[in-house]
């Protein structure tokens, strides 16, 4: 992209541009006489008419959820109540399997056959990629599942999830994690006592075209699981819901316009670890992911979420796919900054005019104004005790803008404004500046920028990174060069960018593609 338009690959490569795959955007808009009739005209006939239908049998559902927990104490609740009140599960079950009905599901292939809780606890569900996958909790006989703890808070939804005794999990907070992996632990040992446990474990939705990361939390030692496959063989890509792309109400037109919408699960033989697995929950994990993948006929990534946001491992980091720093650009471009004055400021922070500065001094030096502008822009930025940020750090960013600034010119002005001469004279870059060109570019933590500090450094280099090794690096590295070639390449300068590698136990392996996606072995 930018300047990285038609460069020769460091490594040999041929240096050839492609578009890269994004599994967690999906836009789809009607094309042709037929999808556009199909999803205009009979949407106007269908949709409002399955909605309505849908939403009547979805709020029937709210008292009879209710009533299965009403007067039970919190004690009684961390009990399974499976085997009481068994007319509201039924009742439950059929306004479910009816409201999806209405919304165009009218017939569900059922391939395999799904394991009792005594011999798989666990259901492991892939891919979830529609915003209709959680009809499969219909075909498994309402599991338990695990949710997100702010989903209590929906209408409807939330009595659902009490009323089949959910597991809730935080993704902000990460005592919440093992708190849930200590109980999906305790319900899959409890010996058929709970219900079974159903869980899409790659934690958020993709496109479908790739089978995203599945976390190793549920995968609880010596306890077997099932894989369910969920596929939609008419492939509507109109249902698909993700992280970036079509919004929930085009969602559902675009979905509840068709005529009916295929749906297939299969259930794979239940997969028992071995003993290797058994002691290491996130080789558990690969392995089934693999297993799954290949029945689905799709290629397995590490992709995932974290928090909010959807990353990729390169090597022991993992970047965001859409680093945060273009918000900055677009903050400041809409609050009306002068780009033209970057290069004023990079000559200041190199001169040692300008170090530490607060948020008031940050307005001044940026000429801005409105004072929640400044106030996005100087909370990106990792502060001191004293409350203060580096302008070294706001200036990298800013120039990282810069579309006519090629690759290795961001690359040389971040060893220039973070080394140190030492003794002999010579320009050092060592793991603080080195984590805060990372911090400030990528928002990585410093822990996992000491990691790759720590592999670069060499006998030759024993002290720090020189520029030679600095570049090495950025531009040459065979994993970590595509973070300045690819993930800091201004999205708005035109172009195609590079793929990035994708990643194995670590390390990068072959370029990324949706049809050459490295996979665990």
């Amino acid at each position: 992209m930018g300047d990285t338009e038609g460069e020769k690959d460091p490594n040999g490569e041929d240096g050839q541009e492609v578009t890269p795959f994004n599994p967690f955007l999906h836009e789809f808009d009607p094309e042709g006489f037929w999808q556009k009739t199909r999803f205009y005209i009979l949407g106007v006939i269908l949709f409002p008419l399955r909605f309505l239908m849908a939403a009547i049998f979805l709020f029937l559902m709210w008292p009879i959820a209710s009533l299965r927990v009403a007067g039970l104490t919190e004690k009684e609740l961390s009990r399974s109540i499976r085997y009481r009140r068994t007319i509201f599960h039924h009742l439950i079950y059929l306004l479910s399997r009816t409201m999806f009905f209405m919304c165009g599901f009218h017939w569900i292939t059922i391939r395999g056959r799904r394991a009792s809780s005594s011999e798989a606890p666990l259901l492991v569900v892939a891919p979830h990629s529609t915003f209709f996958d959680p009809i499969v909790t219909v075909v498994c006989d309402l599991p338990s599942v695990v949710s997100r703890v702010e989903n209590l808070n929906i209408p409807v939804i939330g009595a659902l999830l009490r009323f089949n005794q959910s597991i809730l999990v935080s993704r902000h907070d990460p005592a919440s994690r093992k708190k849930v992996v200590e109980e999906v632990t305790r319900r899959a040992t409890s010996n058929g006592e709970w219900p079974q446990v159903l869980f899409f474990p790659e934690g958020t939705n993709g496109n479908g075209k790739v089978l995203l990361k599945f976390k190793p939390g549920a995968f609880v030692a010596g306890v077997p699981v099932q894989p369910v496959l969920m596929r939609y063989p008419n492939k509507l890509p109109a249902t698909i819901w993700t992280w970036k792309g079509n919004g929930v109400f085009k969602v559902l037109w675009l979905t509840m316009s068709q005529l009916y919408i295929n749906l297939e699960i299969e259930f794979l033989p239940v997969y028992h670890p071995s003993p290797e697995e058994r002691s290491d929950p996130v080789l558990y994990a690969r392995n089934v992911q693999r297993i799954m993948a290949e029945a689905l006929g799709k290629p397995a990534t590490e992709f995932e979420l974290m928090g909010d946001t959807p990353v990729t491992p390169i090597g022991h980091l993992k970047v965001a796919v859409d680093p945060k720093i273009w918000e900055i650009g677009k903050i400041l471009k809409k609050a009306g900054f002068s780009f033209d004055s970057v290069q004023g400021l990079i000559d200041l922070c190199l001169e040692g005019v300008c170090s530490r500065v607060g948020l008031d001094e940050l307005a001044e030096k940026l000429d801005i104004r409105q004072s929640d502008v400044i106030s996005r822009v100087f909370s990106y930025f990792n502060k001191d005790a004293a409350g203060m940020i580096d302008f070294r750090e706001v200036s990298l960013v800013l120039a990282a803008q810069d579309a006519t600034r090629s690759a290795e010119e961001l690359a040389k002005l971040a060893f220039d404004l973070f080394s140190v001469r030492d003794a002999d004279g010579c320009f050092i870059l060592y793991g603080d500046g080195f984590s805060s060109i990372l911090r400030s570019l990528l928002g990585t933590p410093p822990a996992d920028s000491t990691k790759v500090y720590a592999e670069l450094l060499t006998h030759s280099e024993p002290r720090g990174l020189t520029r030679d090794g600095f570049l090495g690096f950025a531009m040459r590295h065979h994993c970590y060069r595509h973070l300045f070639l690819f993930y800091l390449r201004p999205p708005a300068s035109g172009g195609r960018r590079k793929p990035p590698r994708a990643q194995q136990n670590g390390r990068c392996a072959g370029k990324y593609t949706p049809e050459n996606q490295c996979k665990f072995e």
